[in-house]
């Protein structure tokens, strides 16, 4: 599937509810049409807008920021092996 736009990563589209068949279409909000799932990954059209990135939730009191170390990001090796 790649990075391509699809119906399965468009606003529009909605995704169907977790079903034990797994046959559900999904529905285009849009153009008011069923789409099968094989086809999802394949479809789009001229009204595909990105879906947000579902990100997982992250616990704030968890991160910490690394304390910043007092030296320099040292290339000289990196070019003396290229050499």
């Amino acid at each position: 599937m790649g990075q391509r736009p699809n119906c399965r990563s468009c606003n529009h589209c909605q995704a169907p509810e977790a079903s034990i068949s797994g046959s559900e279409q999904s529905w285009c909000q849009m153009r008011r049409l069923a789409i099968h799932p094989e086809l999802a990954g394949d479809l789009w059209c001229h009204h595909w807008t990105p879906r947000p990135p579902r990100l997982p939730s992250v616990d704030p009191r968890v991160l910490t920021m690394p304390k910043p170390a007092n030296r320099q990001l040292a290339l000289t090796e990196l070019l003396a092996a290229v050499s």
